[in-house]
C-alpha cells in the first residue's frame, strides 16, 4: 500500500512538473512581448518574429527547458544544409514580464553568421520585455487613412478611411475583387472598440520617436498610414517593412471588407494623401 501511495505521489509530481513546463511554453509563445525601446518578440506556429535594436528578423526557434534558441537553416552547396543558432537563457517568465539573457560563447563572432544577424541580440546583457497588453498608450483618433500598394505579385491595392464614429470609406484599386471602386460602410460598436484597443497597444508615440525602417525598399506592399489624433495632431508612416508591433493594426485594416457592412457608393470619395514620400515617420 505504501509503495502504491509513493508511486501515485511520484506520478502526481511528474504530471504537475510537465504541466508547469507546458503552461510556461504556452505563456511564452502565446504572448506578444515588447519594451519601451521597441525591442519586440512574438511567435507564430514554428517561427519567431523579433525586432531587437531596430532590426527585424523572422527565424525558426527551439524551446528547451530554460532556453530559447533562434535558428536559421539554409543550403550552402548542393544538398548540404547549414544551421546558425543563437541561444538565450530564459531568466524570468511571468504573465506580464520576460527576461532573456544572451548566452554568448567565445565563438559567437558576428562574422561567423551569414544569415542570422546576432549583433542586435548581443547588444544588451539582458532584455526585459513586457506583455504587449501591459504597455498601453491611450490613443484617441479622429480619422485613420490607410493606403496599400501592390507588390510584384497579387497584393491588393486599396485605400481606406475609418472615422471616429465608425463610418468607413473604401476604394478597391487592384486585386480587391469583388470590391472594386468606391464603397461606404459602418463598423459596429464592438469593432470600433477592437480597433481602439489595437491602437492603444501600437506604441505610436514610441514608433515616432525611436523607430525607422532599416531595410531598403523592396517588392513588398507599401503601407501609408495617416492617423489624425485629438487636438489635430497627425501621425504619418510610410513603410514596406513596418515594425511588427503594427502588424495587428494593418491586419485589422486589411480585413475591413469583412468587418464593415460595405455598400457600393453613389459617388467618389477623396482620401487624404500623405505629404511625405520617403520611408520614414513624421508627426506634427
Amino acid at each position: 500500500m505504501k509503495k502504491l501511495l509513493l508511486i501515485s505521489l511520484c506520478l502526481a509530481v511528474f504530471t504537475a512538473f510537465a504541466q508547469s513546463g507546458d503552461s510556461s511554453e504556452k505563456l511564452l509563445t502565446s504572448t506578444e512581448w515588447i519594451n519601451e525601446n521597441l525591442d519586440y518578440l512574438r511567435f507564430d506556429n514554428n517561427i519567431a518574429i523579433f525586432n531587437f535594436d531596430n532590426t527585424k528578423q523572422v527565424v525558426n526557434f527551439d524551446l528547451n527547458k530554460k532556453t530559447l534558441s533562434f535558428k536559421v537553416n539554409y543550403r550552402v552547396a548542393g544538398m548540404e544544409t547549414k544551421t546558425e543558432e543563437f541561444t538565450f537563457k530564459i531568466k524570468e517568465l511571468r504573465k506580464n514580464k520576460l527576461i532573456l539573457e544572451p548566452l554568448v560563447e567565445s565563438e559567437a563572432n558576428p562574422d561567423n553568421y551569414k544569415k542570422l544577424n546576432i549583433k542586435p541580440l548581443t547588444k544588451e546583457k539582458q532584455y526585459i520585455l513586457y506583455n504587449r497588453g501591459h504597455i498601453m498608450e491611450r490613443t484617441n483618433f479622429q480619422k485613420i487613412t490607410f493606403h496599400a500598394s501592390t507588390c510584384y505579385g497579387t497584393c491588393p491595392s486599396f485605400s481606406v478611411e475609418i472615422n471616429r464614429d465608425g463610418t468607413v470609406f473604401y476604394k478597391g484599386i487592384q486585386y480587391t475583387s469583388p470590391y472594386i471602386g468606391y464603397y461606404v460602410g459602418q463598423l459596429s460598436k464592438e469593432e470600433i472598440y477592437s480597433l481602439r484597443k489595437i491602437l492603444n497597444r501600437s506604441q505610436l508615440e514610441n514608433i515616432k520617436e525611436k523607430w525607422h525602417q532599416q531595410s531598403e525598399p523592396n517588392n513588398t506592399p507599401r503601407y501609408n498610414y495617416i492617423i489624425e489624433l485629438d487636438k489635430g495632431e497627425k501621425f504619418y508612416l510610410n513603410t514596406n517593412d513596418q515594425h511588427p508591433v503594427l502588424d495587428r493594426l494593418s491586419q485589422y485594416i486589411r480585413s475591413i471588407t469583412e468587418k464593415a457592412d460595405l455598400q457600393k457608393a453613389e459617388g467618389m470619395h477623396e482620401f487624404e494623401q500623405s505629404p511625405i514620400d520617403k520611408y520614414k515617420v513624421q508627426q506634427f
